[in-house]
C-alpha cells in the first residue's frame, strides 16, 4: 500500500522545484500495463500542460494543494469550460471525458493526484491542439449578445465567444442561468492580438459600452446575471485593469459597480447565442447601432487612450428595433 502524505508530497515537490520542467510525477501504479494510472504530480507556477486528448480514455484530477487552472477545449480550439480547482475554491477536481482536448496551467505550487484508464500505449496523446497565439480577457457587459458584436467590430480582436463565467454551479445551461440562481455573468471571451490592440484599450472601449455605476442592470436588462464584470487569467493583466479603472472612477461620484476578478470558472454558452447578431441582424439588442460603428471607427486609434470627450452615451433605449426578447 503506497500512502500519500506529507512526506511524500514534499519530496515530490522540491524534486518538481529542481526540475528544468518545473514538474514531476510520483506512479502510484506498478506497471503500464495496469488497468488505471495513478500520478502524483507536482507543478511549479509557469508550468503548462500542453493541450491535448485521449481518444478513449476518461481523466480525473484531483488538487492536494495549491492551484490549477484546468481549461477544456472545443475541436476549433475555443474555450469549452476553464475552472479554477483549489481547495480554497471548494472545486477541488475535474472529470474530462474522453477525447476532450484540454490542458492545465499552474497558478501557484500545486500537487495534483491525476487517474486514467490503462494500459498505457505508446503515443496514446493524439496530437497537439494548436490554439491561435493572442491574449485573452473576458468582459460581462450585460446581455452578452450586444456585447459580443461591439468587440468583433474592434481592429485586433481575433475571436469572441459568449459564455457564463464565475457562478457556483458546474456547466450551466442558459435557461438555469437566466434563473440567476448560479451566480453566473454572461459574459464575452474576448481574444485579441496584442501587437494590433492593447489590452488597455479594449478595457477603455469596454467601459464606452456599459453603465458601469448600474448594478446588475444594463439597458432593460435586469438581474445578477447581467451584472458587469472584468475576468482576468493572468495577474500581469492586473495592473492594467487597475489603471483603467481608477481613470473611469474619476468621471463618476458614484462607486464603480464592475466587478474586477480572476476568473475562478467559465463555461460556453450554447451554439444559439454564439454571433447572435450575425445570424440574427434585427435581433435584439440592448446597445445602438451608433455604438457598433464608434467601435468600427476606433480602429485607426486603438493604440491610443480616448480622449475624455471621445465618448458615446449609454443607450436606455433598444434603438436597433429589435423584437423585445431578451437574452
Amino acid at each position: 500500500m503506497k500512502i500519500i502524505d506529507e512526506q511524500l508530497i514534499s519530496g515530490v515537490v522540491e524534486q518538481a522545484k529542481q526540475s528544468p520542467r518545473l514538474r514531476m510525477n510520483y506512479n502510484f501504479h506498478e506497471s503500464l500495463q495496469d488497468k488505471c494510472h495513478r500520478f502524483l504530480n507536482a507543478l511549479e507556477p509557469g508550468t503548462f500542460i500542453p493541450v491535448h486528448h485521449h481518444p478513449d480514455k476518461d481523466e480525473t484530477f484531483v488538487i492536494l494543494k495549491g492551484k490549477v487552472r484546468v481549461t477544456t477545449y472545443k475541436d476549433s480550439g475555443n474555450v469549452l469550460a476553464s475552472c479554477v480547482i483549489s481547495q480554497e475554491s471548494g472545486t477541488y477536481g475535474v472529470d474530462i471525458p474522453k477525447n476532450v482536448w484540454h490542458g492545465l496551467e499552474c497558478l501557484e505550487p500545486s500537487v495534483l493526484l491525476e487517474c486514467k484508464a490503462g494500459p498505457f500505449v505508446e503515443h496514446e496523446m493524439d496530437g497537439i491542439l494548436e490554439i491561435k497565439n493572442g491574449k485573452d480577457i473576458f468582459l460581462a457587459g450585460g446581455c452578452f449578445w450586444g456585447t459580443e458584436h461591439y468587440f468583433k467590430q474592434i481592429e485586433g480582436v481575433v475571436e469572441t465567444e459568449v459564455g457564463f463565467a464565475n457562478g457556483h454551479t458546474a456547466d450551466p445551461s442558459y435557461k438555469e442561468v437566466y434563473t440567476d440562481t448560479t451566480g453566473y455573468a454572461e459574459t464575452v471571451h474576448v481574444k485579441y492580438n496584442p501587437e494590433i490592440v492593447s489590452l488597455e484599450f479594449l478595457l477603455q472601449m469596454f467601459f464606452k459600452a456599459i453603465d458601469p455605476t448600474s448594478l446588475n442592470k444594463q439597458g432593460h436588462d435586469e438581474g445578477t446575471r447581467y451584472r458587469t464584470g472584468v475576468y482576468y487569467t493572468n495577474a500581469e493583466d492586473l495592473p492594467i485593469i487597475e489603471k483603467v479603472f481608477a481613470e473611469e472612477q474619476k468621471h463618476y461620484q458614484q462607486p464603480l459597480a464592475v466587478e474586477k476578478l480572476p476568473l475562478q470558472n467559465y463555461y460556453s454558452a450554447e451554439e444559439y447565442h454564439q454571433d447572435y447578431l450575425d445570424k440574427t441582424p434585427n435581433g435584439y439588442c440592448h446597445l445602438p447601432e451608433s455604438l457598433f460603428e464608434f467601435a468600427r471607427q476606433a480602429k485607426a486609434a486603438n493604440q491610443r487612450p480616448l480622449p475624455s470627450d471621445e465618448t458615446t452615451q449609454f443607450p436606455n433605449n433598444d434603438s436597433r428595433g429589435g423584437d423585445g426578447q431578451q437574452t
